[in-house]
């Protein structure tokens, strides 16, 4: 009877940590887009130039190469998904459009 007692007290226990989600991971995902990063960008700027403020994009596209994309998500377990995006549009090797999100 005993040991009956100390198993179902145990399971409850158990059952109870997977109930509460105590941790859940903070998930960031891409580039760091900040404003101030995004505000140093220039129409006429060279890609390099753009690599060198934002970084590496996200994402390339070998049937669309003069366009860079940046990409930031990030979710914890409060508040909903944040995504944030910046596409930048080459024309003859230099920066024509910022998109922003």
């Amino acid at each position: 009877m005993r040991t009956s007692l100390i198993c179902l007290m145990m399971m409850t226990l158990l059952t109870g940590c997977s109930y509460f989600q105590i941790r859940k991971p903070i998930i960031e995902q891409g580039n760091i887009i900040t404003s101030e990063n995004t505000d140093r960008l220039r129409p006429g700027m060279s890609p390099s130039q753009v690599t060198e403020i934002m970084g590496a994009p996200v994402t390339s596209n070998i049937f669309t190469p003069d366009r860079m994309a940046y990409v930031y998500t990030y979710q914890d377990r409060t508040n909903p998904l944040v995504m944030k995006r910046v596409i930048c549009i080459f024309s003859n090797g230099r920066l024509r459009t910022i998109q922003r999100d």
